[in-house]
C-alpha cells in the first residue's frame, strides 16, 4: 500500500549527524540564525540546545513569534530588532498577554526579561488562558452594543450572541488592544472602531490562522470568528458608525465540514520515517507509535493506550480499543512486526507500551509529529491524525477492499464517516474525468 522503505529497527544511526542533539543544532542553524539578530535572544537560544529536541523546537516557535510581534508592532525588519527593543517593558507584557506559552517559553522570556530589564518583571497571565465567560462578560463598547442591538431586532438569540459573538469581538478587542500603539492609550470599551483599516482586518485574519496553526483553535472557529468581525464592521458602516466599508475586499477564512486534503506522497512519507530514525533517542518505539497511524489508521488516543498484553507477536495481531470502549482485532502490518518485537522483547515495567499516562502520551506524540514533519518539510495543516487521513484514503483505492472491509478497517459505524476519509488527488480526479466515454 506504501511504495517506500521502511527504517530497519536494528539499523541505529550513530554519528555527530543524528540523534536530538544534532536536530537542535539544525534548527539553530537553519531556522534561527539569519531570522533572529538580538544577541540576548541568539544567545538564550544557542544555550538550550542541549534539551529534548520538541521543547528546543517550541522555543524557536515562541522566539519567532515574539520577533513577529515587534515587527508588526513598531514596523521593523527582524535586523532591526536588538536588544534594545526586546528590552521595552511594556512591549514585551504585551505580547506575553497576547500569546499563548508553555513552561519552556515562560522560562525563555523570563530570562530574557532579567538580562535586560532592571525593574521587577511580573509574568501575567496569557489572555488566551481566561475563559471566555470572564472574557465576555464585559463588552461594553458604545458601536458594538448598538450593533448588538441590531442583531436582537434582527431576530438573533441572546444565547447566541452571548455564547458566540461576543467572544470574537472581546477577541478582536483585545488583539488590537494589545498589538498596535496607536489602540493603547484607551480600554477596549473605548477603542476607536474609525481608525480600524484593511491592513488591520487582513492582519487579524492572519492571527487567527496562527491560532488554528498552533492548536489553540480549530479551523472552524477562526473561520466562525473571522466572519464575526467582517459582519461586525460591515454592519457598522451601514448603521453608521464607520465612514467606510473596509471588508469588501477582504475574503473571509473558507471552511467545509468535509474538504479534500492533500495527502502526503510516498516519497514524503519515506522522508518522515527516515527523519525519526535519524533524529529520535527512541526511534523503535517513535518509528511503531507513527507506524500503527499510518499503517492502521490508530487515532492518537489509541494509539497512547496501547498495552504490551494487546499485542500478539506469534498471531502477528493488535487489539485496539477504540471509542466508546469498542473492540477490535487487527492485523499487525509486515513493516511494524519488527519494531514491536522489538518492543515486546525490550518490555518495560508500564503496563502501557508507550507510557502510562496517556495524556502525557499524546502530548509527546503531537509535538513529536510537529516536529517531524516540520523537518521532513510538510505544509498539510493539521496534526498526526493526517496519518489516518492517509490509511484511509490508500486502503479505498485498492480493488480488493470493499466498502465494508474498508468501514471494518476504519472501524467506523457509518458509511459517511469513512467517505469523510477518502481523498483523492487532482491526477487521480483528472484521469477518471478523462476514463469516461462521453
Amino acid at each position: 500500500m506504501y511504495a517506500f522503505r521502511w527504517p530497519e529497527e536494528d539499523v541505529e544511526i550513530c554519528s555527530p549527524e543524528s540523534g536530538s542533539l544534532a536536530l537542535n543544532e539544525w534548527i539553530f542553524s537553519t531556522q534561527i540564525q539569519g531570522k533572529i539578530f538580538a544577541p540576548v535572544l541568539l544567545d538564550y537560544l544557542d544555550n538550550k540546545k542541549s534539551i529534548k529536541s520538541t521543547s528546543y523546537f517550541s522555543l524557536m516557535e515562541y522566539a519567532l513569534e515574539l520577533i513577529d510581534f515587534f515587527k508588526t508592532r513598531y514596523g521593523l525588519d527582524a535586523r532591526s530588532i536588538q536588544n534594545k527593543e526586546l528590552a521595552n517593558k511594556d512591549a514585551l507584557i504585551n505580547f506575553i498577554e497576547h500569546s499563548s506559552y508553555n513552561f519552556v517559553q515562560r522560562d525563555m522570556i523570563l530570562a530574557i526579561a532579567r538580562k535586560l530589564i532592571s525593574n521587577g518583571f511580573e509574568l501575567k497571565k496569557s489572555t488566551n488562558g481566561i475563559s471566555t465567560k470572564k472574557r465576555t462578560q464585559d463588552i461594553n463598547h458604545p458601536a458594538i452594543t448598538a450593533h448588538i442591538k441590531d442583531l436582537h431586532r434582527s431576530g438573533v438569540k441572546e444565547k447566541s450572541v452571548n455564547g458566540k459573538y461576543k467572544i470574537s469581538y472581546a477577541l478582536f478587542l483585545n488583539w488590537l488592544n494589545k498589538t498596535y500603539v496607536q489602540f493603547q492609550s484607551t480600554s477596549c470599551d473605548a477603542l476607536p472602531l474609525s481608525l480600524v483599516t484593511e491592513e488591520h482586518l487582513l492582519e487579524f485574519k492572519q492571527y487567527l490562522l496562527r491560532l488554528e496553526k498552533k492548536g489553540i483553535y480549530i479551523k472552524q472557529t477562526v473561520s466562525n470568528s473571522f466572519y464575526d468581525i467582517r459582519f461586525l464592521l460591515a454592519n457598522l458602516y451601514k448603521l453608521g458608525w464607520l465612514a467606510k466599508d473596509i471588508t469588501m475586499d477582504v475574503t473571509g477564512i473558507p471552511y467545509e465540514r468535509y474538504y479534500y486534503r492533500e495527502l502526503p506522497t510516498d516519497a514524503e512519507l519515506q522522508c518522515f520515517f527516515h527523519n525519526i530514525q535519524l533524529y529520535s533517542d527512541h526511534p523503535t518505539l517513535e518509528l511503531a507509535a507513527f507506524g500503527l497511524m499510518l499503517c492502521l489508521g490508530l487515532r492518537i488516543h489509541e494509539v497512547a493506550n496501547i498495552r504490551y498484553q494487546d499485542i500478539n507477536v506469534e498471531n502477528r495481531t493488535i487489539s485496539v480499543f477504540g471509542k466508546n470502549e469498542k473492540s477490535a482485532i487487527l492485523p499487525l502490518p509486515d513493516p511494524l512486526q519488527n519494531y514491536f518485537h522489538k518492543l515486546v522483547v525490550n518490555k518495560s515495567q508500564d503496563v502501557h507500551l508507550f507510557g502510562n499516562n496517556s495524556q502525557s502520551t499524546i502530548r509527546k506524540l503531537r509535538a513529536q509529529y510537529k516536529l517531524y514533519s516540520f523537518v521532513s518539510g510538510w505544509k498539510y495543516p493539521g496534526g498526526p491524525h493526517l496519518l489516518r487521513h492517509t490509511f484511509i484514503s490508500r486502503l479505498s483505492e485498492r480493488t480488493d477492499c470493499p466498502s465494508q472491509l474498508l468501514m471494518y478497517l476504519a472501524r467506523h459505524d457509518r458509511p459517511e464517516n469513512t467517505a469523510r476519509y477518502v481523498h483523492r488527488s487532482s491526477n487521480q480526479l483528472t484521469n477518471a474525468v478523462n476514463k469516461i466515454n462521453y
